[in-house]
């Protein structure tokens, strides 16, 4: 292998900066990385860089490195002849314009007479690189000339500038083919050798696929970021497979590349997608973007963090373009400081605000750039307010470079000399000084800005309003300044408390108010006031003093009734009258039907935490039966909840509390132990055949260690591996198919079986079904209540059933009820059934009477 060839396509020897050449001719196009000092271009076959056409000059042009030491970096000048000073007899076009010397630009379109056009790039990023490369060709014109010809005296240094990229569509005829005509001379040897090795040694991954979603070709880099797609997976599977064939209506016959973002797990590549419709192959092109696209998101939260810092600082912050005098960021109290609307500030420059004139304020801010960067400099300007009056800031000012932007930024702030500026803050309505939080005036600003925002945003919108009540012990010892202290301590731990895009604001007093713009539901927004509740408890030490404070808590949920800001106040006080009348230390909501729904889940959830280790769960067991042999076939475990002040707790109350605490996790394995347990107990019973059947939760499924649980679990209770089968659900492997492919293949070389459970309720993907081993199909409960009433939920049943069948899958009717569902099912093809027909689940004891009977009346 040429080492110089490899210079052009490793990106280990890249250079942080790369400037490249593409030329272009209706026989050609090829991609020149530029790293020497000069070039020469023309038609003699003498020059560096060859053109074929016959309409440019032997010595067309020169292309010259010039060096800009002080930045580390150079740039390419492009002259008009050779460096005797001959000029070209068609000259050059940059850009549609004639010039004789130039430097160059990224994405500068050259034009070499009328035949050669070049476009010249600078690139910092090699995925750009390889893009450019992926549209080079070279085929051989009727004369058996093309844009750059080597003759032997320089073909070697020729390769060593040139990026062959390979222009028929299937990469593996073009490296495996063995057609004579290709081995006739060296050079085509070396052409070929080029061809193939660009897709064998680029480090990013390349697919190609035939229209009829095979794949044809992985180069290593693929086999190795990807080894599932060596089994050529179904097309809508693979996140990067998803959608192509689709899509060849629309673009099988444009030539043009694609461009999408693939998410897998948590990498984010860029997929370049091209329809070659000559060959009927899509080609692929994969980059990991991850890095930037966490430099992204890192960069986008710092500007939120960084805008939200600015938004609720007491000081008037803004930034200026130096050059222009441009208002390029503001905060709210700038605007609330002169009056204006945030909006209004972004249409003004500099000069629209400090009361100067345009040439004495232009030498106060060449001053300040005069100093050093980011220092602080201090000075006193009269700004102008909207009403046109003026005011006495104090100005303190740096300046930053920013790209090739001079920033100024400003933070202004009363001006102590002529104004009180506690008097003035409190006068203009931002913030409390006191505690630093927005006051009542810029808290209904943003309560009616919340609700207006509300209409288009899921979850609910709620206000809070908190009282202090100090005690009568502490109230004869404390002056202004220990009530002071109290209040900013209040406020922080109220701060603390909650959410980052959650406001508190000092309503007046010894009262507060917060906004909670977002929340999920009720459930939550019990969960935050209960934590805000129990960071107020504790007592507060100050200046040696131990002062114990109570705390009330009103709480209101916008709903259509409460639709604007005046309905929740009156509200949320309202609330709170009823926080203060049932004692300290509480919250109540205006809603008593909220407050008794929460009190009820906040009290389960706590209740449920201790449910395990008390012993308080059992398992009950539901058969299923084969409706022509009346012979049980399985046999489902069902987890209950008997607490002994509550009685009994239904599944569906108590299990989506364990799934969103992460009990789920524990609770599931008990069930397995437990359920595996018993089924071993029975098989000495010689009941040897029915599999014992197990919900398994997404949770439970994605823990790393679950096959290692389960097999553990088998071991631990003597257990078959063929004798348990559990039950997942389609979302779960939706959620994540790698995971599953991944978890469900140890699962099947274990011997577990697998059942696909509820099927019916959500789109499943029939790809599923070839993809992974299931031993048993379960219809679900709704789809069999309504389909003797509709024809479609009995089609729907029957080409369930027949797929399955397909498939050599037991399928399982849920939730039969009634005798003429049993006998509609048999008709269809389904032979077994699980429901409270036959019996409701029952305890083990009665379970293992069924077990012992030798059939059922059905």
């Amino acid at each position: 292998m040429n080492s110089d060839y490899l210079k052009t396509t490793s990106h280990k020897n890249l250079q942080p900066i790369t400037h490249v050449l593409v030329l272009e001719d209706e026989n050609s196009r090829q991609t020149i990385i530029l790293d020497e000092a000069n070039y020469s271009i023309g038609r003699d076959v003498r020059n560096k860089i060859p053109l074929s056409s016959k309409k440019v000059s032997r010595f067309h042009a020169t292309l010259l490195r010039r060096t800009d030491t002080k930045n580390q970096s150079f740039s390419y000048w492009l002259l008009d002849g050779d460096l005797q000073g001959n000029r070209s007899t068609n000259g050059i076009f940059i850009n549609e314009k004639r010039c004789l010397v130039q430097e160059l630009k990224h994405e500068d379109v050259i034009r070499f007479g009328i035949e050669i056009q070049a476009s010249y790039y600078v690139l910092n990023n090699i995925s750009d690189l390889a893009l450019l490369q992926s549209g080079d060709f070279q085929q051989q014109a009727p004369e058996m000339e093309s844009t750059i010809q080597p003759t032997k005296a320089n073909s070697q240094n020729v390769m060593a500038k040139q990026t062959l990229v390979i222009s028929e569509p299937n990469i593996m005829e073009s490296m495996m083919s063995e057609d004579s005509s290709l081995n006739s001379t060296s050079f085509q040897d070396s052409e070929i050798t080029k061809l193939a090795s660009f897709p064998e040694l680029s480090p990013n991954p390349i697919i190609e696929m035939d229209w009829e979603g095979h794949i044809t070709y992985l180069n290593p880099s693929a086999l190795n970021k990807f080894p599932e797609l060596k089994a050529n997976p179904a097309t809508e599977t693979h996140p990067l497979l998803v959608g192509l064939i689709k899509n060849i209506e629309n673009h099988g016959n444009n030539n043009k590349l694609f461009v999408r973002e693939v998410t897998i797990k948590e990498q984010v590549f860029e997929q370049y997608i091209h329809y070659l419709s000559d060959k009927k192959l899509i080609r692929c092109y994969v980059f990991d973007f991850t890095k930037r696209k966490v430099l992204e998101t890192q960069l986008k939260e710092s500007e939120q963090r960084y805008k939200a810092f600015i938004s609720q600082t007491k000081e008037g912050i803004f930034l200026v373009d130096a050059g222009s005098k441009k208002i390029l960021e503001a905060n709210n109290a700038l605007a609330d400081l002169l009056g204006y609307g945030l909006e209004d500030i972004y249409s003004l420059k500099l000069y629209d605000l400090i009361d100067l004139t345009t040439s004495v304020l232009d030498e106060q801010i060449d001053f300040i750039l005069k100093s050093k960067k980011e220092k602080n400099i201090i000075k006193h300007f009269e700004y102008k307010t909207k009403n046109k009056s003026l005011i006495a800031l104090e100005s303190n000012i740096t300046w930053t470079s920013y790209g090739d932007q001079t920033i100024l930024s400003f933070a202004v702030r009363p001006d102590n000399k002529s104004t009180n500026e506690g008097t003035f803050i409190q006068e203009q309505g931002l913030y409390d000084l006191e505690t630093g939080l927005p006051n009542r005036q810029l808290f209904m600003e943003q309560l009616n800005t919340a609700i207006a925002n509300s209409r288009r945003i899921q979850g609910l919108m709620c206000i809070v309003f908190v009282e202090l009540e100090i005690l009568e012990d502490a109230k004869k010892t404390l002056d202004y300044g220990l009530k002071s202290s109290i209040l900013d301590g209040f406020a922080k731990r109220l701060r603390a408390s909650l959410r980052s895009g959650d406001t508190v604001a000092h309503w007046e007093g010894c009262q507060f108010i917060c906004l909670l713009p977002q929340v999920r539901n009720v459930k939550d927004v019990g969960r935050v006031n209960h934590r805000m509740l129990e960071s107020l408890k504790p007592p507060f030490f100050i200046d040696n003093h131990k002062i114990y404070v109570k705390t009330s808590m009103g709480i209101a949920i916008k709903d259509e009734e409460s639709s604007t800001a005046e309905i929740l106040i009156n509200q949320v006080q309202s609330a709170l009258g009823k926080s203060k009348e049932a004692g300290s230390n509480n919250y109540k909501f205006f809603d008593q039907k909220v407050q008794v729904e929460i009190e009820r889940l906040l009290r389960l959830e706590k209740l449920l935490s201790h449910a395990l280790i008390r012993n308080e769960f059992s398992l009950v067991y539901q058969p299923q039966i084969a409706i022509q042999q009346k012979k049980i076939t399985g046999i489902e475990a069902l987890i209950r909840w008997d607490h002994p002040d509550l009685g009994r707790v239904t599944p569906d109350q108590f299990i989506p509390l364990a799934e969103e605490t992460g009990l789920i996790i524990s609770i599931g394995e008990w069930v397995l132990e437990t359920a595996c347990k018993q089924r071993s107990a029975w098989a000495k019973d010689n009941l040897t055949e029915q599999p014992i059947c197990i919900n398994i939760s997404s949770q439970q499924f994605q823990q790393p260690n679950f096959v290692g649980m389960i097999q553990n679990i088998l071991q631990k209770t003597s257990l078959d591996a063929h004798l348990l089968e559990l039950e997942i659900t389609e979302k779960i492997i939706a959620s994540d198919v790698e995971l599953a492919t991944k978890t469900l293949k140890e699962l099947n070389e274990l011997g577990v079986r697998i059942a696909l459970d509820d099927f019916g309720t959500d789109t499943v993907a029939l790809g599923y079904f070839k993809q992974f081993h299931f031993s048993t199909l379960k219809i679900d409960r709704p789809i069999i209540k309504n389909f003797s009433a509709d024809s479609q939920d009995k089609a729907m049943i029957s080409a369930m059933i027949s797929i399955a069948k397909s498939f050599n899958m037991r399928i399982v009717a849920e939730g039969v009820e009634i005798k003429g569902e049993v006998e509609e099912l048999f008709k269809l093809g389904c032979q077994e059934i699980q429901g409270n027909w036959l019996t409701p689940p029952v305890t083990v004891e009665d379970m293992t009477k069924f077990l012992l009977n030798s059939s059922y009346d059905l």
